[in-house]
């Protein structure tokens, strides 16, 4: 008798926890995820931030929690987690009442691109963990991985010659009466620039910049097309880092650069006007991290000819482009022969033969290590 009171108690606690834990598991379950940062450059550290709180007196002996992120995120230590188009990673907590558990994992950011995680997957166990219970928590996270940046000494002298001759340009025409604001000291910059006030005052070498007495500007097109069927999304993220590089270049000296291409990204064409200001850096580079390589691309000789205007209008255009074909370089041509002032930038691997499709052989190439 005894033997079957006790079975039939058991039975009623049995039933009864199962219940409370059907009906009462996830309720002040709060769980997160957030990045320390959300923006970063490419192959910076980040810290992805999970936290999972348990606001009432019910414990979760086993809670599993699982999420899904891009694979080019690179956790130190990737042992409970599987990679295919994703990295899928699970986690088993413990979760006693009223606690709350913060867990942070080191992530590098391997790849340029906008990454989001949308979700988290909760899976819970009763008491006697002899029931599953299942649940989606929404999570809406994003990371902003910008192009990694080009370290002035592996800017080809070709290329620096191009910049510097647009740079000299601008500052032949700068008003000295008309005082712009104060920057750090770039080598192409005049030693009697040298702001020595300010320099003493933050330890840093700074110049005074003026107003340029005409409205000249850079505007970079970017194409997101190869030339060959090769290394074509090495190539496409070259271009894109040499892009970010001359925007940030330009903009340093003062001179308002505009970036227009035939790239997209799930939210559109990534163009920006000119603009001078250092936070147009930022925004550029931003839209470069938005770029889609998966997407189809635009027709670019349409770019030029939307985006290139010749009826006086005082600017520099510079193309990026590892493509080459008869479309482009003619339409290229033609507007070097209208007096367009206008260049071609060639990002190719150092073993890539450039053959010679200009007529006028006026382009600049910059030459890529091959990883």
């Amino acid at each position: 008798m005894k033997l079957l009171v006790a079975f039939v108690v058991a039975l009623l606690i049995y039933g009864l926890q199962a219940l409370i834990y059907r009906r009462c598991w996830n309720k002040g379950l709060r769980t997160s995820m957030a990045f320390e940062k959300d923006v970063v450059y490419e192959g910076q550290g980040n810290h992805l931030i999970e936290i999972i709180e348990n606001r009432k007196k019910l414990p979760i002996p086993i809670l599993q929690v699982k999420f899904s992120i891009t694979k080019t995120f690179l956790f130190e230590k990737q042992i409970k987690g599987n990679v295919t188009d994703k990295y899928y990673r699970s986690e088993f907590f413990t979760v006693m009442p009223w606690q709350k558990i913060t867990r942070t994992y080191p992530i590098t950011c391997s790849k340029r691109g906008f990454y989001t995680t949308e979700s988290l997957d909760l899976i819970g166990w009763n008491f006697f963990l002899t029931e599953k219970l299942i649940e989606t928590h929404r999570e809406d996270v994003s990371v902003c991985v910008l192009p990694g940046r080009i370290r002035p000494q592996d800017v080809p002298d070709t290329v620096n010659t191009l910049l510097g001759e647009t740079e000299k340009n601008l500052k032949l025409n700068e008003d000295p009466f008309t005082f712009a604001g104060i920057r750090e000291y770039q080598p192409y910059d005049n030693i009697r620039s040298v702001n020595w006030k300010a320099t003493a005052r933050h330890g840093n070498l700074l110049v005074n910049t003026y107003n340029s007495t005409f409205s000249k500007r850079v505007v970079l097109l970017l194409n997101m097309d190869a030339n060959s069927m090769l290394h074509t999304e090495e190539l496409a993220e070259w271009a894109i880092k040499i892009a970010a590089h001359l925007a940030r270049r330009y903009i340093s000296a003062g001179i308002p650069t505009a970036l227009y291409t035939n790239g997209n990204s799930k939210s559109g064409n990534p163009a920006l006007d000119a603009g001078a200001d250092l936070s147009h850096i930022r925004a550029i580079e931003m839209a470069l991290a938005r770029i889609d390589a998966e997407l189809p691309c635009e027709k670019f000789t349409a770019v030029m000819d939307d985006r290139i205007i010749t009826d006086g209008h005082p600017a520099e255009y510079v193309i990026i482009s590892n493509y080459r074909r008869k479309d482009v370089t003619d339409r290229y041509e033609m507007l070097l022969n209208q007096g367009c002032s206008i260049h071609f930038v060639i990002p190719s691997f150092q073993r890539e033969v450039i053959e010679d499709t200009f007529e006028s052989a006026r382009y600049t190439r910059w030459a890529i290590e091959m990883q």
